[in-house]
């Protein structure tokens, strides 16, 4: 666990985003930028020196499934981990997501020791 790892939490919800940086600092990660849909995460990612970002599919103005595909097109970009965070369990969405270039996927809920686990098995 690294706690200077800059990690980009991306969704909608306020409450999501807060929930989730909650469980992040409780495994030691709290080097935390938060963004509220996928225009404001490429935003950050202009701004800061990210090393992860864990993001919801179900965005507005540019959704995860564009967010992935936006920062593959980018050079300085594409070698940025992205964890997809979502509730749902269809196997096509999992394969679209794999697809574009995300580096893993958890499901809603989660424990915090399982995003930590990702997390850990990702970087």
């Amino acid at each position: 666990m690294s706690s200077s790892l800059a990690i980009l939490i991306v969704d909608n919800s306020a409450y999501l985003r807060k929930l989730m940086q909650k469980s992040l600092k409780s495994h030691g990660y709290d080097n935390i930028i938060e963004a509220i849909d996928g225009k404001n995460a490429l935003d950050a990612l202009m701004e800061h020196k990210i090393d992860l970002i864990l993001s919801s599919l179900n965005l507005a103005k540019v959704n995860g499934l564009e967010l992935i595909k936006a920062l593959k097109d980018h050079s300085g970009l594409k070698h940025i981990p992205f964890i997809a965070v979502t509730s749902d369990t269809s196997n096509e969405i999992f394969k679209e997501t794999m697809k574009n270039g995300a580096a893993g996927y958890i499901i809603k809920p989660y424990t915090p020791t399982d995003l930590a686990n990702k997390i850990e098995s990702i970087i």
